[in-house]
């Protein structure tokens, strides 16, 4: 009789969406296949559920359902109504409603609206509900060298680790996000590292709230291609997104080579010569230095574009591999899904190995690898394809009369109510991509 084989022992670098998704994933593969896996995280545990209002659409909401945590989801959504558009003012200009339906292209606010620590957190639990035997989180951590070894791609991976520990592993993912050293490690840097900036700056960070602020997020826009926009997800504060895309110099060295206070004094310079007549500066940049905007977070926003996510027993997952840029809002839907096709796709080629086609099971993962890549880049194609830095340019006017006729064009489309004939009549899917079915990758239980 053939003994059972071994556990896959899995490094995923990343503990943010995509990495415990896949973690998720992989624990559920059919006997005799098994995984032992671990997740590193630079950030202390304290410090990663922090992060922006994100949201789920089209395929994305079928790929979560797959992760069986539907109900630990929806427990937490955020009840956004809609997005009000506001002059420099503070005057309403046109509001978009959100769609609650279930059915239809989404809005700027969709049904599916979560904060990203609380999707987080609901993955952390799901994984940490299997054991430590299955998945085991390591916080505060990074991936410090990685060294392949001998065996014409079949061969471990010996990892070292920032708190000075080593190990061999027979999978190494990247899901370390965009600037990613697994794909540093893949490609040796350089050129090939697939980064391709929009043109665009964001700050993130959290403000007191203040009577009058609404359960609507505000969207308002500023000459210079500025914006501030709020949310709020809670009642105890208010979430602040500060958007740019100008050429400012001082800006540029902050983004780079700055600490968190000069980050913060760059971007309030962006907004201070709006200080005395303009909605909202005054608060949100004294907020700057309020204690609860200690989660302060800012970066440039960029695509990653590579040739090929995979090599040897290297692959890469979600903004690591295929950063859609926070504009076109599939980030966290891709993150999903590409955890979904890769564990299915190792789950149909090391099944079949399992059942007698190779002596090892495992040795078939070059083969799901490949399979992840032919299976997914259609729907990541679709998704880079949309033209981020001319949408960029176009919400982000330059002059006034620019953002009132854009200001207007939004007016325009509501009253028409085209956004209700797109909720009746368009998908929100994402092209004609479908999620694949994988019988081999057993379903969760809720």
């Amino acid at each position: 009789m053939t003994p059972p084989p071994r556990p896959l022992r899995v490094l995923i670098s990343g503990a943010g969406v995509a990495g415990p998704a896949l973690a998720l994933h992989l624990s559920r593969l059919p006997p005799p296949l098994q995984c032992n896996i671990t997740i590193v995280e630079r950030r202390p545990r304290s410090r990663n559920n922090i992060g922006q209002q994100i949201d789920l659409r089209g395929q994305g909401v079928a790929a979560m359902r797959k992760l069986g945590i539907e109900r630990a989801v929806r427990a937490r959504l955020v009840d956004e109504p809609g997005v009000r558009m506001l002059d420099r003012r503070g005057k309403l200009q046109a509001y978009l409603a959100s769609n609650k339906s279930g059915r239809g292209a989404q809005t700027f606010s969709a049904e599916w609206e979560i904060m990203r620590g609380d999707l987080c957190d609901v993955l952390y639990e799901a994984c940490e509900a299997l054991g430590e035997e299955s998945v085991r989180f390591v916080f505060g951590t990074t991936v410090e060298g990685l060294e392949r070894q001998p065996g014409d791609g079949k061969g471990a991976v010996r990892v070292r680790l920032s708190d000075g520990s080593e190990g061999e592993y027979d999978l190494v993912v990247g899901c370390d996000g965009i600037g990613s050293r697994v794909r540093r490690a893949m490609f040796g840097g350089g050129s090939k590292d697939g980064l391709a900036p929009v043109g665009m700056a964001c700050a993130l960070f959290t403000i007191p709230p203040e009577e009058g602020d609404g359960p609507a997020a505000n969207w308002c826009h500023f000459p210079g291609r500025r914006y501030i926009m709020t949310r709020r997800d809670r009642e105890d504060c208010l979430r602040v997104e500060l958007g740019y895309a100008g050429d400012d110099p001082e800006l540029k060295r902050a983004l780079k080579h700055g600490t968190v206070a000069e980050q913060k004094e760059a971007w309030a310079n962006i907004f201070r010569r709006d200080m005395l007549d303009a909605w909202g500066v005054r608060r949100i940049t004294d907020g700057l230095s309020s204690p609860q905007a200690d989660d302060f977070y800012t970066q440039e926003f960029a695509q990653v574009k590579i040739d090929r996510w995979s090599e040897g027993r290297f692959v890469l997952l979600g903004d690591a591999a295929f950063c859609p840029a926070p504009l076109t809002g599939q980030g966290t839907s891709m993150a999903l899904i590409g955890a979904y096709v890769l564990a299915g796709e190792i789950a149909r080629a090391c099944g079949k190995g399992a059942q007698g086609e190779v002596v090892n099971p495992w040795d078939n993962l070059p083969v799901a690898l490949a399979a992840y890549e032919t299976t997914l880049r259609p729907f990541v194609k679709t998704i880079h394809d949309i033209p981020v830095r001319r949408i960029a340019r176009f919400i982000l006017p330059e002059s006034a009369w620019v953002i009132s006729f854009f200001h207007w064009a939004f007016w325009l489309f509501t009253v028409l109510r085209l956004d209700r004939l797109a909720t009746l009549f368009m998908s929100d899917d994402t092209g004609s991509w479908k999620l694949p079915d994988y019988p081999e990758l057993p379903a969760p239980k809720e």
